[in-house]
């Protein structure tokens, strides 16, 4: 089934992804209360909330999802409830008591996951380098009062590497308590973007045979942009190699590190042109350098600093 973002952009699940799942269904599994993974930008960490939102298949357990962004969240008990009532799709009543705000946030989760038949809320905190250290301290009142109604809570914390802002960056294992930590934090891991040409051929290979361009169309993007190109049994996913070499020499071109991961974003943007701008072409036949030449440059591959995270900004006026 293809999982859809919310602004019904398909998703084309990564190998990087599957690592991240698998690893959170371990953390599930061995009954902690949270997990953190960290990545660069660019590198999908959104993007595979959105699938947990969207995709149930690939956790055994029912449960229900949330994915929450920062927004206005103010220091305090009572405005970190407020935050979180919010997220959940309610109002928030300013007047009420902490217990009283606490005491609607156990009450509507257990209604959620009451309808969907599941014991298992997970709570996905985006940029959860931006939070405070007390909002660890708060998900742990949430935790715990939603134990006790019989619900499992269960916080998957997406950190930002090398975030600049001037507020704390690493909220991490290394600066919360040893309660949090023990909590939500145990399991810590690294969320990958395309390793090599293995993992290029599999975001290929599902792009072009699997992920639909919408619900129900029974129809990829590359399939329908050349349809007869594809019952010839032509597939993209036979250039990985080639546009690994070629994006790999742009990048070796503008100085940047060449031995590590490249983004999702780049990369989906360098298959959507692919399949938009190139194989539908009259009398197209093959993906040649050239081709590749002209996806990378759309992409910005090259302009993408695998160890900082940063990109560089064109100083053209054009």
């Amino acid at each position: 089934m293809t999982a859809f973002k919310a602004n019904g952009t398909p998703i084309v699940p990564t190998r990087g992804m599957e690592s991240g799942l698998t690893n959170l269904a371990a953390a599930i599994e061995a009954e902690y209360g949270g997990m953190g993974l960290h990545s660069l930008t660019r590198f999908g960490k959104t993007t595979l909330a959105e699938y947990i939102e969207a995709c149930h298949g690939w956790l055994d357990t029912p449960y229900v999802a949330t994915l929450a962004r920062l927004r206005d969240l103010k220091s305090g008990q009572g405005a970190f409830y407020d935050w979180f009532t919010a997220r959940l799709g309610l109002q928030p009543i300013t007047q009420q008591a902490p217990e009283q705000k606490l005491l609607r946030i156990v009450n509507t989760v257990t209604l959620k996951t009451q309808a969907s038949k599941a014991k298992l809320f997970l709570f996905i905190m985006d940029d959860a380098n931006l939070l405070e250290a007390e909002s660890f301290q708060y998900f742990i009142d949430i935790d715990n009062a939603l134990e006790e109604g019989g619900q499992r809570f269960f916080l998957l914390s997406l950190f930002q590497d090398n975030h600049t802002v001037g507020r704390r960056e690493k909220i991490n294992k290394l600066i919360v308590t040893p309660q949090v930590r023990s909590r939500f934090l145990t399991r810590y891991h690294a969320l990958h973007g395309l390793r090599g040409i293995a993992d290029l051929h599999t975001y290929l290979q599902r792009f072009e045979d699997e992920v639909e361009t919408a619900p129900g169309s029974g129809v990829t993007l590359p399939r329908l942009m050349s349809p007869s190109l594809y019952d010839s049994g032509w597939r993209m996913c036979e250039s990985a190699q080639l546009i690994w070499e070629t994006g790999q020499q742009y990048r070796a071109a503008a100085g940047k590190q060449v031995d590590g991961e490249w983004p999702l974003k780049a990369f989906s943007l360098i298959a959507n042109f692919l399949a938009q701008r190139t194989i539908c072409k009259p009398m197209f036949s093959t993906i040649t350098a050239s081709d590749i030449e002209l996806a990378v440059q759309f992409s910005d591959l090259a302009a993408y600093d695998g160890e900082s995270g940063e990109v560089d900004f064109s100083d053209d006026d054009d």
